[in-house]
């Protein structure tokens, strides 16, 4: 990857699809969860649950387990016996973001698609920001079921992951940054996809405002608007 000025910013990523139109990318902290959907369908057993905050990319890699597999995207907070029933028939599954608004879905339909995915029946894959062993979940055999679950944890993006996304959300948006803006902002702005955004956001009006690329002074800016200045 190039920053302004030429000077290349070297990182050892890989690049995949994503959503159709966008790269997912590829490093120490997310590899483990891209081989776990790399494997399917050779899972054993038929389920799996990936992990992370906010913002780390579970939907991203969701959503192209589901393109790949034809799965049907089922919401935690609306999960029911419709959608078990389209799962079933699908024969795969997506449900996201369990516990939906710290509570699992119904604990009855939660049961009986983990059933279907541990008999082979269906291939099912869950997302949450917490591991299932925090899960509010009030019926033993679903606690149960759930510790025969691979589980595969996302953890914030390393230094080279995460500048690499800075990188690229500005490529997308046709902006150019000088290399030691980049630098400056990795360490001082929360370590996550989401705040990547935040941050890009704040950049480009910034500089689309004033006309001009993104320099040092206008990171140095952003983070501080962003709370982050006591990391200066």
């Amino acid at each position: 990857m190039t920053a302004a000025g030429g000077e290349q910013l070297a990182f050892d990523l890989a690049f995949r699809p994503a959503m159709g139109r966008e790269d997912f990318m590829v490093g120490a902290s997310n590899q483990a969860a891209v081989a776990l959907l790399d494997a399917y369908p050779a899972w054993s057993p038929q389920a799996a649950v990936i992990v992370g905050p906010h913002g780390s990319g579970k939907t991203h890699l969701g959503e192209v387990w589901r393109a790949r597999s034809d799965a049907v995207r089922v919401e935690a907070a609306t999960l029911g016996e419709a959608g078990v029933a389209a799962i079933i028939q699908a024969g795969n599954g997506l449900i996201e973001d369990i516990p939906a608004h710290g509570r699992v879905p119904d604990e009855t339909s939660l049961f009986h698609v983990l059933n279907a995915a541990l008999q082979g029946r269906v291939f099912l894959l869950l997302t949450s920001r917490v591991p299932p062993a925090s899960w509010p979940v009030a019926t033993p055999d679903i606690v149960t079921r759930l510790r025969l679950v691979p589980v595969c944890r996302i953890e914030p993006p390393d230094d080279g992951l995460f500048a690499a996304v800075i990188l690229k959300l500005l490529a997308d948006r046709q902006l150019t940054i000088a290399a030691n803006a980049v630098r400056y902002a990795v360490p001082r702005i929360e370590r996550s996809f989401a705040a990547a955004a935040r941050f890009v956001d704040m950049v480009e009006r910034i500089a689309l405002e004033r006309r001009r690329p993104a320099t040092l002074g206008v990171v140095r800016e952003v983070v501080k608007a962003l709370g982050d200045s006591d990391l200066t």
